[in-house]
C-alpha cells in the first residue's frame, strides 16, 4: 500500500464521493419520478429521497443513471428501499445523486417540487460533499506525510461555519417546498481504530479522522435547528464496524483503488445500519394521517379553484 502513489489514492478515494463539477442548469425532466395522484379509498404516505452518494446507494448493488442528467445511483438494496417497502408507503421520487453537494441538492429539490408538494416522509444526506473529504482522507493515508494530513484536518474543521450555513439554506428551502417530515441522516464513522494499524491508514490518523467526521455530523445537526428537519445520527449503528473492524460495514476494495463504492456503506450498512436507525423516527400512524389531511387540504383547494 505504500507504494501507491497519492494521486491515485485522491482517484480512489474521490471517485464516488465527489463527482466531477456537474452543472444542474440543463437537468433533463424528471421522467422516471412517480406520479403523485392520490386515491380516495386509500392512504398513500408519498416518500421523496434526495441527497448525495449515501442516499443513492453507492456500495450497493450497480450503478446506474438517476432521473436526471448527471445523476448517478446504485441498483441494491438500502434503506431507501426498505422505506419504500413499508406499508402504505410509495416513493414518488428517488432524486439523491452521487457526488452532488448542498446548492446541487438545492436545485434537485427545485425539480421535484410537484413530488414534495405532495410528500408526507422526505429523507436525505447532505454536507459531506462541501467539505474536501475525499482530499482529506487521501492525505492522511498510508504513504502521505504529517503534515499534508494536519493541513488538510484544519481546512476540513476551518469549513465549518460556511458548511452549517449551506445546509441551513439548502434545507430552508426544502422546508418550503413541503409539509413533509423531513429526516436529516447523518454520516458513519468510516474507519475502526481498535485494531491498530491498517493497510489503507495509521490507527492513529482513522482517529483524527473520525474526529473530523464526528464534527461535520454535529455541524449538520446544529444546521437542523431552525428547520422543520430532524437529524438521524448513525453513528452509534456503524459503531465498531468501519474500516478496518473484523465485520466492516463500509466499503473498500484492496484490489480495485478506483472502485467509485471505495469509503460507502456496504449493502449490510445500509440494511443493518442506516434503516434501524431511520426507521425508528418513522411513525406510519403519524405519516398517515398527515397523507388525510394533505389529501382533504388539497381536495378542497382544487374544489375552490
Amino acid at each position: 500500500m505504500n507504494g501507491i502513489k497519492k494521486s491515485r489514492l485522491l482517484t480512489l478515494i474521490t471517485a464516488g464521493i465527489a463527482s466531477a463539477g456537474l452543472l444542474l442548469a440543463g437537468m433533463a425532466p424528471a421522467t422516471a419520478l412517480a406520479p403523485t395522484t392520490r386515491s380516495n379509498s386509500t392512504v398513500v404516505i408519498n416518500y421523496v429521497n434526495l441527497g448525495d452518494s449515501y442516499s443513492a446507494g453507492f456500495g450497493s448493488g450497480s450503478i446506474k443513471p438517476g432521473p436526471f442528467d448527471g445523476c448517478l445511483q446504485t441498483t441494491g438494496p438500502s434503506h431507501v428501499t426498505n422505506i419504500d417497502q413499508l406499508p402504505g408507503v410509495k416513493l414518488t421520487a428517488d432524486a439523491a445523486c452521487t457526488g452532488f453537494n448542498t446548492a446541487q441538492i438545492a436545485q434537485v429539490a427545485a425539480g421535484v417540487a410537484p413530488q414534495l408538494a405532495e410528500a408526507d416522509l422526505v429523507t436525505l444526506t447532505l454536507g459531506g460533499n462541501n467539505l474536501q473529504w475525499g482530499e482529506t482522507v487521501a492525505a492522511c493515508a498510508s504513504g502521505s506525510t504529517a503534515e499534508k494530513c494536519q493541513g488538510m484536518l484544519k481546512l476540513g474543521y476551518a469549513s465549518m461555519p460556511a458548511l452549517r450555513a449551506d445546509v441551513r439554506s439548502t434545507l430552508k428551502q426544502i422546508d418550503a417546498a413541503t409539509s413533509a417530515k423531513i429526516l436529516v441522516l447523518g454520516y458513519p464513522r468510516l474507519f475502526t481504530s481498535s485494531h491498530g494499524d491498517q493497510p489503507l491508514i495509521t490507527a492513529k490518523n482513522a482517529r483524527a479522522l473520525n474526529k473530523l467526521g464526528d464534527t461535520l455530523n454535529r455541524t449538520i445537526k446544529a444546521a437542523t435547528k431552525g428547520t422543520d428537519s430532524s437529524f438521524v445520527s448513525v453513528t452509534g449503528a456503524f459503531m465498531n464496524h468501519g474500516v478496518g473492524a473484523t465485520q466492516s460495514w463500509i466499503s473498500f476494495n484492496l484490489a480495485n483503488f478506483e472502485d467509485p463504492f471505495n469509503l460507502h456503506p456496504t449493502t449490510t450498512g445500509y440494511l443493518n445500519g442506516y434503516y434501524p436507525a431511520v426507521k425508528r423516527h418513522i411513525n406510519l400512524k403519524k405519516l398517515a394521517h398527515h397523507d388525510r389531511y394533505q389529501h382533504k387540504h388539497s381536495h378542497s383547494r382544487h374544489h375552490h379553484g
